[in-house]
């Protein structure tokens, strides 16, 4: 771990035993003495990178809570810490916290015996809904997960010099957990309780189906420490121990299928649940007073290859190995007549860590996605322990050598800390760690394939494309890269993709231009280049949303060309008879292909007049942007792409043929001259496409536009906020406080445009310089409307438009409602 990013707070700390010590029965006294100091008690990272995390005390001095509810379970964006929201509150003590795969769910299970799903409805970081929920009456929950949906994509090390990503990532042949109608994943979450109970929800349909109890192995014991894991097949696997030293640890295998209704106490159409009990192991064979199992974890989540065993002494700790192999043994002669063998499954231990102090916990990364370096071997990924003193080591998982070293009471500068929760991202490329009074650390770590050594770019470039082909999130990825990568990370990631078959271009192509506008983001300098990423993705969405209004009548319906691709076909072809004429284009069409209802056209208004701004500002800034020393890579480029400038002069057709069946429909613009404005940027953009460089007459002309109409201002891109922006490069570690936002003020919560008014990112309108009810971006400083609630009526256009971004920002960024202040 080269080094952190915390959240500091000035509270008050305690010498704390283990978080497991704190999970007790009794749920009316809170395990802190004062009511102001702060607990983690459990966290949780999405693969979008969202951190959950459950707390007792108040984080922001702002924030009240009711008095019988001191348990609190808070989410925020890994990018924007300080910025956090409720989820909700409870008494009993949250031990369960678990993101499902696609990262919209949150699992949360407590002493009380809930366990809860809740989601956000609205897609609103700080907008939370409970959608499902199991009880085990006075059972505390030790763990849970969700259902296996099947999906597993890995980086084939043999494969990584090949240039195809279907070569290099490979799709992993696994099972869902269980199957509904027509073979697709049912959604769902399984529980274990401290006795070994177990317990499991199948989500679908208005209220989802509960499954019988089943017990843990058939054995009811008061268990300490349980883990759970998918098999390739999609069944559970479970692993508890009660950390008593001659107790046996319980290795069972849980199965949910559909009733077939043989079973007297199950109904038609219900699920049950069995449990099957596997070869299980007897770890310390010492009746030693001093020794105790303090935890047990599965090595990986999917298809695990072991367990992981903590045994701690007086003043020490071993971190052991455990794997399940096949042995051979010889039958004694008195039972065989030959020399006859027989094979048996025996849990060996393969390898052993020591500690010089006790340890607290383990954590294995949670998505391993990267193979062995040999056929055969095993997958690899990183391995944090936590220890008693207030440290963070991180091992490799194949040679178990520590790889780095954090210290928590030497970062805080405070005596008795020491960590009570600990997770890795999405990637496994940061740590996220909290200590006992609730300070958040971020902490980047070296490369999974080169561990204790630098980050490169051939290592950053390979997770990249892991983030392009399965859409998680790429964030831990960014922070670890340093301001000279930037540039040939995004070459090198571009030439890349430009080699892969073209319909997997197409598939991708939105996720390519996120990570890129992420990356140049990070660079001081690199707004425009940041800009030119904004603008294709907008450009991109406008020309799809407006394409998808024409419904052409039933005798020019062609089944085989869309709508508009009589209209790519003339602009394509050289028809002398064109020009660089607009209107002449029209001769050539049918504009019945082309027709829309008169009341669809003036709910897209703002769409046309932000993209004929948008156009007036590229080519009155192609000037400046020519004589410009460094042109490659900025906003010039789109000026120079054949197949952008096509785009803009069938935009402009189209807009062409709309206005005149609904003039209001058309741009508005303060004009100190008489000239037609769409009539002006087609000739433009035609002389552009018919030259490789634009001679002094074109640039003269690209100058005359301001003199003769009023540009309005619009943002070319959308800057950066949190800590995935310029501020990454600062000194380090960054150190922020809960509720607090940062003081300089280009990180202002509420940035649409420099100055007064706010724009909305979206819809690109006015919004005014203090608007209500609205949303802003966790990544950026877009902000948009929330149009839900309000009694607005909306065409069938806009409210497309609408959905296309209401799960996130055009950056990617999560969205959360701005609170009344």
């Amino acid at each position: 771990m080269t080094t952190s990013r915390r959240l500091w707070f000035g509270r008050r700390s305690r010498d704390e035993e283990s978080p497991r010590k704190r999970q007790r029965l009794n749920t009316e006294n809170s395990p802190w003495e004062n009511e102001t100091d702060i607990g983690v008690t459990a966290c949780a990272v999405s693969p979008q990178n969202i951190i959950a995390f459950a707390c007792y005390g108040n984080l922001k001095h702002n924030m009240s809570t009711p008095t019988d509810q001191n348990m609190t379970v808070v989410v925020c964006d890994s990018n924007t810490p300080w910025d956090t929201h409720i989820v909700k509150s409870c008494a009993a003590q949250v031990t369960v916290l678990e993101w499902d795969q696609s990262g919209h769910y949150l699992l949360i299970g407590d002493t009380a015996g809930n366990a809860e799903i809740w989601t956000t409805l609205t897609h609103l970081l700080n907008e939370w809904t409970k959608v499902a929920n199991i009880s085990l009456p006075d059972e505390p929950i030790q763990a849970g997960t969700f259902f296996f949906n099947g999906k597993k994509t890995v980086f084939n090390c043999q494969n990584r010099e090949s240039v195809s990503y279907l070569d290099k990532y490979t799709q992993i042949d696994m099972k869902p957990t269980i199957r509904g109608f027509g073979g697709r994943p049912l959604q769902g979450f399984l529980v274990v309780g401290m006795t070994g109970l177990v317990q499991a929800f199948v989500m679908g349909g208005t209220k989802g189906k509960t499954t019988n109890v089943e017990i843990l192995g058939g054995i009811r014991l008061a268990y300490s420490y349980v883990d759970l894991a998918w098999t390739k097949d999609g069944e559970i696997l479970a692993i508890a121990c009660t950390g008593i030293p001659l107790d046996p640890i319980v290795y069972c295998k849980l199965t949910i299928q559909k009733d077939d209704g043989v079973e007297f106490s199950c109904l038609l159409d219900e699920y049950r649940l069995r449990s099957e009990t596997l070869t299980g192991l007897f770890p310390l064979r010492s009746t030693a007073s001093d020794m105790r199992v303090w935890g047990i974890n599965f090595s990986s989540r999917e298809d695990p290859s072991g367990i992981f065993l903590l045994v701690n002494g007086i003043g020490s700790g071993t971190l052991q190995y455990w794997e399940l192999s096949e042995v051979e043994r010889t039958i004694h002669s008195l039972f065989s007549t030959s020399a006859a063998t027989s094979r048996y499954l025996q849990w060996q231990c393969m390898c052993v860590f020591n500690c010089n102090s006790r340890i607290n916990s383990v954590c294995p990364s949670r998505n391993v996605w990267v193979s062995g370096s040999e056929a055969g071997a095993h997958s690899q990924h990183h391995l944090v322990i936590t220890t008693t003193c207030g440290e963070l080591l991180c091992l490799h998982r194949d040679s178990m050598k520590q790889v780095g070293l954090l210290s928590i009471a030497d970062r805080s500068k405070c005596e008795n800390k020491t960590v009570s929760s600990v997770c890795f991202t999405a990637t496994g490329n940061a740590l996220v760690a909290f200590d006992n009074s609730a300070t958040m650390f971020i902490c980047k770590l070296s490369p999974i394939t080169d561990p204790g050594g630098p980050l490169t770019i051939p290592y950053a470039l390979m997770s990249l494309e892991y983030c392009l082909i399965t859409g998680i999130d790429y964030w831990d990825v960014l922070i670890g890269l340093r301001s000279t990568m930037l540039d040939s990370l995004c070459e090198r990631l571009t030439d890349c993709f430009n080699q892969q078959s073209i319909g997997l271009q197409q598939l991708l192509q939105y996720r390519l231009l996120n990570i890129k506008l992420a990356i140049y983001r990070l660079g001081p300098s690199s707004s425009s280049k940041a800009g030119l990423q904004y603008g294709i993705i907008m450009l991109n969405s406008v020309y799809s949303a407006l394409k998808s209004l024409l419904r052409p009548p039933p005798e020019l319906f062609n089944q085989d060309r869309a709508p508009a691709d009589s209209l790519t076909a003339v602009l394509s072809s050289k028809i002398p008879e064109v020009g660089t004429e607009v209107d002449k284009v029209l001769l050539h069409l049918e504009v019945k292909e082309f027709t829309v209802e008169p009341s669809t056209l003036i709910t897209v208004q703002h769409l046309i007049q932000w993209t004929v701004t948008f156009i007036l500002r590229l080519l009155n800034n192609l000037p400046d942007w020519r004589a410009a020393t460094t042109t490659r890579g900025t906003m010039c480029d789109m000026l120079r792409d054949p197949k952008l400038l096509n785009m803009f002069r069938e935009l402009l057709v189209i807009f062409r043929i709309w206005g005149l069946i609904r003039h209001s429909c058309l741009p508005t613009f303060s004009y100190m001259e008489n000239v037609d404005v769409i009539a002006t940027l087609f000739r433009i953009l035609t002389r552009l496409l018919q030259t490789s460089e634009p001679d002094e007459s074109l640039l003269d002309e690209c100058c005359q536009l301001s003199s003769q109409l009023i540009i309005p201002d619009i943002e070319l891109s959308l800057p950066a906020r949190g800590i995935a922006s310029p501020m990454l490069f600062n000194q380090l570690p960054l150190q922020y406080e809960y509720g607090i936002h940062p003081e300089e003020t280009s990180l202002a919560k509420y940035d649409g445009v420099e100055g007064e008014g706010k724009v909305d990112s979206i819809r690109h309108v006015y919004l005014g310089s203090k608007p209500h009810n609205v949303r802003y971006c966790s990544r950026c400083k877009g902000i948009s409307i929330i149009v839900k609630g309000l009694r607005v009526g909306r065409s069938a256009a806009a409210k497309s438009w609408d959905m296309r971004w209401q799960m996130s920002c055009p950056c990617r960024g999560m969205w959360s409602r701005q609170e009344v202040q």
